[in-house]
């Protein structure tokens, strides 16, 4: 009885334990991200320090700088290695935004 008592436990401690587990990992994969697209912000400004344009494609940025796939690529934004950054530093977007410079 007190085994049976003790597995109980440990399955109502697994059950509240492993979603929150779970959603923890997926707010940290979401947040390293967003950090790449901070980064990637950032190297944006210093492409357009250099040239001029309103938006910079994220592969532009990968052979201008040297990035490797590991700071391009997130779970969250699959297309972060395919998208654009913009000139203002504060937004990433994969539509609505060319530049010339790219083609």
């Amino acid at each position: 009885v007190e085994l049976l008592a003790v597995i109980v436990i440990l399955l109502a401690i697994s059950v509240v334990a492993i979603p929150s587990i779970s959603a923890g990992i997926e707010r940290t994969k979401k947040k390293t991200d967003l950090d790449k697209i901070k980064v990637l912000s950032s190297y944006a400004e210093i492409y357009f320090s250099e040239h001029t344009g309103t938006c910079v494609s994220i592969q532009t940025l990968k052979t201008t700088f040297n990035l490797t796939n590991e700071e391009i690529t997130g779970d969250y934004y699959d297309n972060l290695k395919t998208g654009y950054i913009k000139n203002n530093g504060k937004a990433y977007t994969d539509i609505n935004c060319t530049n010339e410079l790219d083609k």
